[in-house]
């Protein structure tokens, strides 16, 4: 089954600020740190959000596991610690981060607890976001 028609609009709508964001690195656009703070703070938010999924399907699911609750946790925590890392790191970091969840929401579909179509949507998304993360760091 193919993803639903919103969740491939608006899941690539969330792609844009990290394509912008890199482009005004990579083009001298604004300056650069205040370009490259914006970039981190979208990446955090971005990864809290993806991280909050597992929160939701362990709800949906009444699981007593504590897993699914951390991995929910963790990716937000892990963001707004890449706040306070010096700027290259920071981006490089988040792009970990989202490689690191992916390979958990990856292993979710595998077990059946996420849809197929979500994992697609997922390693599409997060290869275009690792890419302008790392992007934005070897412009910075």
């Amino acid at each position: 089954m193919q993803a639903p028609r919103p969740a491939m609009v608006l899941g690539g709508a969330g792609v844009l600020p990290f394509v912008g964001f890199t482009a005004a690195l990579a083009f001298g656009l604004g300056d650069p740190e205040q370009v490259s703070g914006a970039l981190r703070l979208y990446g955090a938010i971005i990864l809290s959000f993806m991280g909050g999924v597992h929160w939701g399907v362990a709800t949906w699911r009444n699981e007593t596991r504590a897993t699914p609750y951390a991995v929910s946790v963790l990716p937000a925590l892990w963001g707004w610690a890449m706040a306070f890392v010096p700027t290259t790191m920071g981006l490089v970091g988040l792009a970990a981060g989202f490689l690191l969840l992916l390979a958990y929401d990856l292993r979710c579909v595998g077990l059946g607890d996420l849809p197929d179509w979500y994992g697609r949507l997922r390693l599409w998304l997060t290869l275009a976001v690792c890419v302008c993360l790392v992007a934005a760091s070897a412009v910075r």
